[in-house]
C-alpha cells in the first residue's frame, strides 16, 4: 500500500467557514486513523475582514512539520485564493464554487492564476447547499463533501465529525449540515465520476479512534487543570487567549476560577499573590504582556515565589504581527529585568510537549521556588495535532514543594543558604515558621540587608538554585546520533519539526546529519550541546527570529562559527529551506 502525505488547503474571506472547514477535515482524518498537523491562519481583524487559510497535512506516518505544496485547495473565495496558487503542487486538485454567491470577473478568479497541470473540479457550493437544507450557511460543507468523494475519503468519517461538532445544537442543526454535506458528495460523485480518485487507503486498513485532535494552547488548558490549577489570573492578547476560553469553561468543573484582570501587571502580581499563599496559579501572555510583566517577574525571582507564565510568542517587536509566529521572545524570557534575574525557561516542541511541560511548569515552579515561563509560539499554540488523549500520573501532578522540617520550628529561616540553594519554604499561616519576604535584598531570615557581602552571597545562591534545577529539566534529545557529524543542527520549539524533517530527508540522500532538540533554554545543559557541536565539522540553528537568539546564548560553547539560518516571515520555516542549508554546508565542505 503507497504512504500517504497528503496537504490540503481550505482557502476563503473571514466568515465563509473556512476555518470550521478545515477543522472538520483534522477530525475526520484523525478518526481515519491518519497522521495530523493542521494550522489556521487568519488576520488580525474583526470578523468579515481579511483571509482565512487552513492547512492540513495528512500521513500515514506521524507528520512534523506543515506542508510546503498543497496536494488539493478548497476555494470558498476566488479572490482570495488566487494568493495559493503559487503554492499548489504539481497536478493538484482544485475545488471552487462553479456558481458563487456573487460575480467573480475573469482576470479575478481562480482559475486565471491556477498553474498549468492543475486537476480543475467546479462544484456549486452554495446552489447544492440552498437546495438541501434552504440556506448558503453550508457551503464549506457541500465543499467538503465534494472533496471527500473525489479523493476517495470515506463519508462516513465526515458525518460522523459533523455529528460531534453540531449535536450541542440540536438534532436540526446536525440534519442540516449532513444534507449540506451530503449534498456535496452526492454531486461529485455522479458529476466526476470517471475522475475519481482512491488516494486514502479504505477504513479497515486503518482506525483512529484511540486520538485526539488538540491544538497546543487545548493542550496547554488541559494540562494546567490535570496539575491541580485553582486560579488563572490573565489578559486577553493573541495567540493567549484561547487559554483562558478553555479554562474559563472547564476550570470552575474542577474546584477552579478564572479571572480576567484590567492588564497583564494585575495578572502577574495575583498570581504570585497565589503562589505565596501556596495555591497553584498561571498566567497566559504574548511579547507586549511579556513586557508589562517584567518588574513583578524579577520580585519574585528577589523574594523567591513560584509562578508560571506561559509566553505565546508572536511577531514584535511592540504589537508587531498578532496573528504571525517568531521565536523572539527567548532573550526577554532569560534576560528580561533589571538585576541578575536568573529563572527557568523551558520551550515544548509540539502540542504533546505543550501538555507534559506545562505539567511539570508547576512542580518546577514550586521547588525551586522562582517564576517558570513556558515559551511557545503561535504556530505551535494555533496548530493542531492527534495524537493519544494524554494520561497524568500522579508523580507528574504531585507537590514539590520542600517545607522545613520541624526542627527549625521557631528559627526558621527562609532563605537558608543551603548547598542546593534551595531553602525549605513554608506558606503564610504556619506556626512556627514565619518570615518576611521581600523584593529589597535580604538576609537568610528574610530582613532586608544592603551590604556588599550579604547580596554577593545572596545572589550566588540564587543562581546557584536555578543551576541545580537542571537535576529536573528534561536533557537535549539527540536524533540519528553519530560519532561524528557533517553538519549537526539545533533545533528549538515549533521549529524542530522542520528540523528533524530537513534532516531526516538529507540523510536519505546519503549525508552525514544528525539533529539536537533543546527544550530546557536556561539553565541549559552545557556539557550535551558543547558535545554535539564538538562532533559537527558545521552547526546549523535555525531560528524564528532576526538575531539568532538561542545561538547568541549556547555558540560560545565550541570554537567554530555557528552556522544561523533565521526567518521573520511570520510564517513557520519550511523544511526544504533548513534541507537546502545543511546541503549548501556540505558542498562548501567539498570544495
Amino acid at each position: 500500500m503507497p504512504e500517504v502525505d497528503f496537504t490540503v488547503e481550505v482557502c476563503g474571506m473571514a466568515g465563509d467557514g473556512t476555518i470550521a472547514a478545515g477543522g472538520l477535515i483534522n477530525e475526520a482524518m484523525s478518526l481515519g486513523g491518519f497522521s495530523v498537523l493542521g494550522f489556521d491562519s487568519y488576520p488580525a481583524e474583526i470578523r468579515g475582514f481579511g483571509r482565512c487559510v487552513t492547512n492540513s497535512r495528512i500521513g500515514s506516518n506521524e507528520i512534523v512539520a506543515l506542508g510546503e505544496h498543497a496536494h488539493a485547495l478548497i476555494s470558498l473565495n476566488d479572490e482570495q485564493s488566487r494568493s495559493r496558487a503559487p503554492f499548489l503542487s504539481e497536478h493538484s486538485l482544485v475545488f471552487f464554487d462553479s456558481n458563487p454567491p456573487t460575480y467573480v470577473q475573469e482576470e479575478k478568479s481562480l482559475l486565471s492564476v491556477a498553474p498549468p497541470g492543475v486537476i480543475i473540479f467546479g462544484i456549486p457550493f452554495s446552489d447544492l447547499a440552498v437546495s438541501a437544507a434552504g440556506s448558503s450557511r453550508g457551503r464549506n460543507l457541500t465543499a467538503l463533501g465534494g472533496f471527500a468523494a473525489v479523493t476517495g475519503i470515506e463519508p462516513d468519517f465526515f458525518r460522523e465529525v459533523i455529528k460531534n461538532k453540531f449535536k450541542s445544537k440540536g438534532d436540526r442543526v446536525v440534519d442540516i449540515n449532513l444534507k449540506s454535506f451530503d449534498a456535496g458528495y452526492e454531486y461529485a460523485m455522479g458529476k466526476f465520476a470517471d475522475r475519481l480518485l482512491q488516494l486514502f487507503p479504505k477504513s479497515e486498513d486503518r482506525a483512529g479512534h484511540d486520538k485526539v485532535v488538540l491544538s497546543g494552547n487545548q493542550a496547554i488548558g488541559m494540562a494546567a487543570i490535570d496539575a491541580g490549577l485553582k486560579l488563572y489570573f490573565g489578559y486577553p492578547i493573541t495567540p493567549a487567549t484561547p487559554i483562558m476560553e478553555y479554562l474559563a469553561k472547564y476550570l470552575p468543573e474542577h474546584g477552579g476560577r478564572v479571572v480576567q484582570m484590567e492588564d497583564e501587571i494585575s495578572s502577574i502580581g495575583a498570581v504570585i499573590g497565589s503562589f505565596y499563599a501556596g495555591v497553584r496559579a498561571m498566567t497566559a501572555t504574548s511579547g507586549p504582556g511579556f513586557a508589562l510583566m517584567t518588574e513583578l517577574i524579577t520580585h519574585g525571582v528577589m523574594a523567591e515565589i513560584p509562578a508560571v507564565i506561559i509566553d505565546a510568542q508572536r511577531a514584535g517587536p511592540s504589537t508587531g504581527l498578532p496573528t504571525k509566529t517568531e521565536q523572539s521572545d527567548l532573550q526577554a524570557a532569560v534576560f528580561g529585568g533589571p538585576g541578575d534575574s536568573a529563572r527557568i525557561v523551558i520551550a515544548p516542541t509540539n502540542v504533546e510537549e505543550c501538555y507534559y511541560f506545562t505539567l511539570k511548569s508547576f512542580q518546577l515552579a514550586e521547588k525551586y521556588q522562582t517564576p517558570v515561563i513556558v515559551l511557545t509560539d503561535f504556530f505551535l499554540d494555533n496548530r493542531v495535532e492527534n495524537r493519544p488523549l494524554p494520561k497524568t500520573t500522579g508523580e507528574q501532578v504531585a507537590c514539590w514543594n520542600i517545607f522545613p522540617g520541624e526542627s527549625s520550628k521557631g528559627r526558621y529561616q527562609r532563605y537558608d543558604d543551603t548547598p542546593s540553594g534551595i531553602s525549605p519554604r513554608s506558606f503564610p499561616g504556619m506556626e512556627g515558621f514565619n518570615f518576611t519576604a521581600t523584593g529589597l535584598e535580604h538576609t537568610e531570615k528574610g530582613t532586608p540587608d544592603y551590604s556588599p557581602e550579604n547580596h554577593s552571597k545572596m545572589t550566588e545562591k540564587r543562581h546557584r538554585k536555578i543551576r541545580s534545577a537542571l537535576n529536573d529539566l528534561e536533557k537535549p534529545v539527540e536524533f540519528f546520533p553519530n560519532d561524528q557529524l557533517d553538519v549537526g543542527v539545533i533545533g528549538w520549539g515549533s521549529t524542530f519539526g522542520s528540523v528533524l524533517e530537513a534532516v531526516e530527508k538529507s540523510r536519505k540522500n546519503g549525508f552525514k546529519v544528525g539533529a539536537l532538540k533543546i527544550t530546557s533554554i536556561f539553565p541549559y545543559h552545557s556539557e550535551i550541546i558543547k558535545a554535539f557541536m564538538a562532533k559537527s565539522k558545521f552547526v546549523l540553528i535555525p531560528e524564528l527570529n532576526y538575531e539568532g537568539q538561542l545561538a547568541n546564548l549556547i555558540a560560545h560553547l565550541d570554537l567554530k562559527p555557528v552556522e544561523r539560518l533565521n526567518f521573520v516571515t511570520g510564517a513557520p520555516i519550511p523544511p526544504s529551506a533548513i534541507q537546502n542549508r545543511v546541503e549548501e554546508l556540505l558542498e562548501v565542505r567539498a570544495q
